[in-house]
């Protein structure tokens, strides 16, 4: 009798297991949910649960997210997007910035070395197939590729070494950018859900940016593509896929391969800096640019093929260090660029280094 009761009980309490509901822990959560506890470091490891639960709330499979152990707090992050929140100036709405006249020069002489450019000649011997196929896939000049791989890498060499999901966690539980690094938590989880990669292997920047493109886990899901067709998107060490990610990028914002980026300007006469700016409805004829006394600052021939080139083109005036600095005339592909990397010191430095590339490496 005692076997017999014993034997019921334990059906019971199978029973009652196999009908217990989930871990509340995997409980899915609205992408709009607060997390309502304080951000005291004791509170990490239950904020890292609050993005798991935002993940299943937007279809991150349970045994993903449960095989996801060990994301730590990483300080060194924290320290970091710190110091480079202290680099921008803060000021009032209504403050108007000190201007700078040599802020984009030092940039790019900083930059814009002859070591760099020895390199990506160096490299160029090494990658040209895969840089050229990528180029004609997708419409795109091959040294804007290289010259975005250098820069964003440094030719592949630096990737980062941090744990992806640990610091996007870390950086979200910080609190100055969480909209943003949650969203890329998230994205991170889905590109493991996904297959894309191991968790082993996905390391990145401090900022969470990964591969020899440096693509966030957003970047990566919406433009890193496949150049070899073997079915992977390696951003890592598939030279292919690189080039092809960064080609595809280019070419999903908007890219025109018959136009160069833009020209270097002086202006002959005073004009009202509200003029300049990138927004869509800032963009000029060439025509109308010249009735506004901008005129080629450097009468080359190489200035002046492209300033030929830009002709027909929507053009938008850059004045990266307002009244005091240099001005630029623009096309769309500038424009592409500054979706890349919202700085306008960034994608002179591309569209330079592009042009040396083209006349100093490619076009020899």
């Amino acid at each position: 009798m005692k076997f017999k009761l014993s034997l019921l009980s334990l059906c019971l309490v199978l029973s009652a297991c196999s009908s217990a509901p989930a871990d509340k822990s995997l409980s899915p959560l609205a992408e709009n949910a607060a997390y309502s506890h304080s951000r005291d470091p004791a509170n990490f490891k239950d904020f890292v649960q609050f993005l798991k639960r935002k993940a299943a709330g937007q279809g991150v499979s349970a045994a993903t997210i449960n095989g996801q152990d060990n994301i730590l707090y990483v300080a060194k992050a924290v320290s970091l997007d710190r110091q480079q929140a202290g680099r921008i100036k803060q000021r009032t709405p209504n403050q108007v910035p000190q201007a700078n006249p040599n802020g984009a020069s030092n940039y790019l002489k900083r930059v814009l070395t002859a070591a760099k450019l020895n390199k990506a000649q160096q490299k160029y011997a090494e990658i040209r197939p895969h840089l050229m196929a990528a180029a004609q896939r997708f419409g795109v000049q091959p040294e804007y590729l290289l010259a975005l791989w250098g820069m964003e890498s440094s030719f592949g060499y630096y990737q980062g070494n941090y744990d992806v999901l640990s610091v996007l966690a870390t950086l979200a539980f910080d609190g100055r950018r969480e909209a943003l690094f949650t969203k890329e938590f998230i994205n991170a989880m889905k590109m493991l859900d996904r297959d894309h990669i191991n968790r082993s292997a996905m390391r990145g920047s401090w900022a969470g940016a990964m591969g020899q493109t440096q693509f966030m886990p957003s970047s990566y899901l919406n433009y890193a593509a496949d150049g070899d067709n073997d079915g992977e998107k390696n951003i890592w060490n598939n030279p292919y896929d690189v080039f092809a990610s960064i080609a595809n990028y280019l070419h999903k914002v908007g890219w025109n391969q018959h136009l160069p980026w833009g020209v270097e300007v002086s202006l002959s006469q005073p004009l009202d800096l509200a003029l300049s700016g990138l927004e869509p409805h800032k963009g000029r004829s060439l025509r109308d640019w010249q009735a506004k006394g901008l005129i080629l600052k450097y009468q080359t021939p190489q200035q002046v093929d492209k300033l030929k080139a830009l002709s027909s083109a929507e053009l938008w005036l850059v004045r990266p260090d307002r009244e005091a600095g240099r001005a630029f005339l623009v096309s769309a592909n500038y424009r592409s660029l500054y979706d890349w990397n919202r700085s306008n010191y960034f994608v002179l430095s591309i569209g330079m280094f592009a042009d040396q590339i083209k006349e100093q490496v490619i076009g020899k």
